[in-house]
């Protein structure tokens, strides 16, 4: 029998195509022939080259025999994300090789289940333009938390921001106020990831490569990867191998321009 394909998880891109292509041929030369997004993909964003990034990216997909599934970050068209139709599998299309995994919803993969909480907070958003740049229902809502919950156990859970009780530090000081709106979506993921005692969470949004261990009152353990962002080469990505827990967690390199 042979080994199991390993499955690539991805942090933030924010729509740089060139990194995206770069990351994906990277994965695909490991093996990966599934690869996880965790938010700021820079999906469907507004403007006059909107719809090339994930053209040329689902085209350099389909070549490699690869599918790309999304969850959503704050700097994605929620707008877009909210409307798409989700199948039978548990996800939405977006293109041929690109698909959407939306906040609340699970599927499969080589065994593996693995739920979502897309979306965080813009601590930026007076800076920024609503349907422009920035979209209203950029957080996930304690229905989307509630669905993960009935749904019952997961393997792992692909979230945009890293759940409360994570020491992450970012490189603004914050008003009381923002941090206060911020600290919504990391209360709501760490309810999910107690209430289920997720093995495995996978996260970005804090452009910075760390891993931690979120203990829990039953006694069991989340190990929290937060991913960093385009252009860092030994951070922006994992390769994950399923079968039974522990699992089996490698960084990926990224290699090539």
């Amino acid at each position: 029998m042979s080994d199991p394909r390993p499955i690539a998880i991805f942090g933030d891109w924010h729509g740089n195509a060139g990194w995206a292509v770069t990351a994906i041929r990277s994965a695909a030369r490991e093996g990966a022939a599934t690869m996880l997004h965790v938010g700021d993909f820079g999906l469907d964003w507004p403007g006059r080259k909107r719809g090339r990034y994930e053209d040329k990216l689902n085209k350099h997909l389909r070549g490699l025999g690869a599918t790309l599934i999304v969850s959503g970050g704050n700097h994605d068209n929620w707008e877009t994300l909210t409307k798409l139709p989700v199948g039978e599998a548990g996800t939405a299309f977006v293109r041929s090789n690109i698909r959407v995994l939306p906040r609340g919803g699970r599927m499969k993969v080589e065994g593996l289940v693995i739920g979502a909480l897309g979306g965080a907070f813009s601590v930026d958003y007076e800076h920024r333009t609503e349907g422009k740049d920035w979209w209203a229902d950029e957080e996930p809502t304690p229905e989307d938390a509630k669905r993960l919950i009935t749904g019952g156990p997961l393997d792992i859970l692909i979230t945009h921001d890293a759940p409360a009780g994570i020491a992450v530090k970012g490189d603004v000081e914050l008003r009381p106020i923002l941090s206060s709106k911020a600290e919504r979506t990391r209360t709501l993921i760490g309810e999910v990831v107690d209430a289920l005692a997720v093995p495995y969470l996978f996260c970005g949004h804090w452009h910075q490569r760390s891993t931690h261990q979120l203990p829990h009152p039953d006694g069991s353990i989340t190990r929290v990867d937060v991913l960093d962002m385009e252009n860092s080469r030994e951070g922006n990505g994992v390769l994950v191998w399923p079968g039974k827990a522990p699992l089996r967690i490698e960084p990926l390199p990224i290699r090539g321009n």
